[in-house]
């Protein structure tokens, strides 16, 4: 929502026939920040990209119709401002501290937030007002080209273009939670389903007993500080470098598992500007063959899957033409004409990449594990521990600055994905499945993953007895002694027979993203009306609103509200958006938010 009111602002900046414009922002958390990034979030949860790579500015990379805008990244936003916010009580310990490859504390960007929203707010023209609202919006009604906007204080405003920009809604409690919650209520379990870490109560957890905790992704990494430093427990490093863990006695005992079974991978700590290949070449809209429908598997990620090699085969000649045989320009003239998976590019890879590790591996990268089995858990903490321990090494080594590549590839990608959604490319039901479910999960463990030191803490953790790891294709279900009618939470692994039970289970991931069972009263009266669709592949998969290329929501009868929008990462498609741009990288975020505003702009004064 801000970084579209910002473009809205700065195309009007320049109107050289401005009409008086009213913008109102209704948002019952402060906007800016709003809730997910709200200021009275705990210190110790941190970012998980560096204050040098976060920016809400535009820079002469960004492709835009509209005024660029320059402004500071979070690191020198925090450098400028460094006194000011050292008088704040919440970050006056952290500001000293922070660097351009920090991980700054959600508290700290929360202020970061609020800043941009006011300096776009301040900005405005003299033939814009922009209103704020502390209040939420509980349904739009159509009268005429009207759309009156209820908000929950009584007061109704009168709108002619309308953007839903709810960033993170919840959901209400899907049927597996509802019955994993009447289970732990018939037998004095506990259980804690999906949520937003911070709004969660952490109390609830009891001390020194074995808790499941199912997924390893960045939800759980947030449990993990929750449950164990804020606990009392102290991380220390020694003079050889090791990260040790003191327990304070509070922390339960963490029994963690996933289909992966490993936590996303690091963030990369070496500069990643340094390793960025020429992007886009073997994957963009317009090289995509024909102008209907695509299938993923078939006519998408063939090319996605060139597109990463190519930038991962073009650094490691450039950079280390020691471990390559012949020249860049050599391999590419015969890469570049040869199809994904074709046998002939198989050799020529083989040729050219004597070692077999320096070689680009996707699958191997997607499941790591995939595969393995061990003879019970205490195998699985030694394999898991030494993957981690190898990945954070990895991820700090430009030795294997091939990595940086693929996820500046990763990232080239995800936008020629949302131009093929603009051009309404991809079947409604792919969306749902392949980019929602599998794209996104393939790009938030290899590229969204935690600050190296998280990894280094969990690691420590394990040798202190407090996580222990259960191994991929984790299950976790319920079970009742017949004999004695107790119920219990029950954790296997694919890869062992070791069985696992506990009183308490937490559900370590975001709630799966739902419109007809919304947390948010709008979306789900909009639903009900026919005036919202959501996108669902599976009766289990997250149901996002439907939009058009435009980002217009789709009614029931797949018509579009001509002046009714929506961004954010509960919209279909919208993905880039659950992530903050990265300065000089030409980020989706501007470029879709800059035509968003013009098209609100326009359609405000049809």
């Amino acid at each position: 929502g801000t970084g579209v009111l910002e473009r809205i602002l700065a195309h009007e900046s320049v109107n050289t026939d401005p009409a008086p414009i009213d913008i109102h922002v209704v948002d019952p958390y402060p906007a800016g920040a709003g809730r997910i990034w709200r200021g009275s979030q705990a210190p110790l949860l941190w970012m998980n990209s560096t204050t040098a790579d976060v920016t809400m500015f535009t820079d002469d990379t960004t492709a835009v119709t509209g005024p660029v805008v320059p402004g500071p990244t979070l690191a020198e936003w925090v450098a400028e401002n460094a006194a000011e916010l050292a008088e704040l009580p919440e970050i006056a310990a952290e500001v000293p501290t922070v660097t351009p490859s920090s991980f700054a504390s959600r508290s700290l960007q929360s202020r970061y937030l609020n800043w941009v929203f006011e300096t776009a707010v301040d900005s405005a023209p003299a033939h814009v007002d922009v209103q704020v609202h502390r209040r939420s919006v509980v349904d739009i009604v159509n009268v005429g080209k009207t759309q009156k906007v209820h908000l929950d204080d009584g007061v109704v405003i009168d709108a002619t273009a309308v953007l839903l920009a709810q960033g993170h809604p919840d959901a209400l409690a899907a049927p597996r939670e509802t019955a994993l919650t009447s289970f732990a209520s018939d037998h004095g379990l506990t259980y804690v389903g999906p949520g937003y870490t911070a709004d969660l109560d952490a109390d609830v957890i009891p001390e020194r007993e074995p808790v499941l905790i199912a997924g390893l992704g960045l939800a759980f990494i947030d449990w993990m500080v929750l449950l164990a430093e804020s606990r009392g427990g102290i991380f220390e490093r020694g003079e050889d470098g090791v990260l040790t863990y003191a327990p304070s006695g509070r922390e339960p005992l963490l029994y963690a598992g996933s289909r992966r079974g490993v936590p996303y991978h690091s963030k990369i700590s070496y500069s990643i500007a340094d390793a960025r290949p020429p992007l886009p070449r073997f994957f963009t809209a317009d090289l995509v063959p024909g102008d209907g429908p695509l299938d993923f598997r078939n006519d998408i990620w063939p090319l996605a899957s060139k597109e990463l090699a190519g930038a991962h085969y073009h650094e490691l000649f450039a950079s280390h033409p020691d471990r390559t045989v012949g020249t860049w320009e050599e391999f590419d003239a015969e890469f570049a004409s040869l199809a994904w998976g074709s046998p002939r590019l198989q050799e020529l890879v083989e040729n050219a990449v004597p070692k077999p590790e320096d070689r680009i591996d996707l699958e191997r990268l997607n499941r790591p594990l995939g595969g393995e089995r061990y003879d019970g858990l205490a195998d699985v903490q030694l394999r898991i521990t030494e993957y981690i321990s190898a990945d954070v090494a990895r991820r700090s080594d430009p030795y294997f600055s091939a990595d940086a590549a693929v996820f500046s590839a990763l990232l080239s990608t995800y936008m020629t994905v949302g131009e093929l959604l603009r051009r309404g490319r991809i079947p409604a039901e792919s969306v749902a499945k392949d980019v929602e479910g599998w794209l996104h999960s393939f790009f938030s463990f290899i590229a969204s993953g935690p600050p190296p030191e998280r990894l280094e803490q969990l690691t420590a953790l394990n040798e202190a007895g407090i996580v222990q790891f259960l191994g991929p294709d984790s299950v976790f279900s319920t079970e009742i002694d017949p004999a004695t009618g107790v119920g219990i939470f029950v954790a296997r692994s694919a890869s062992h027979t070791d069985i696992v039970a506990a009183n308490t289970l937490v559900e370590a991931r975001l709630p799966v993203a739902s419109i007809s069972a919304s947390g948010d009263a709008l979306l789900r009266t909009l639903h009900g009306r026919g005036e919202a669709v959501e996108l669902r592949a599976t009766a289990d998969s997250s149901a996002k609103l439907a939009v058009n290329g435009t980002s217009r929501i789709l009614h029931q009868d797949n018509s579009a509200h001509p002046r009714r929008f929506a961004a954010g990462p509960w919209v279909a498609g919208h993905n880039w958006s659950a992530a903050f741009p990265r300065p000089r990288t030409n980020a989706g975020f501007f470029r879709h938010n800059d035509a968003l505003a013009a098209e609100i702009l326009g359609a405000a004064r049809l």
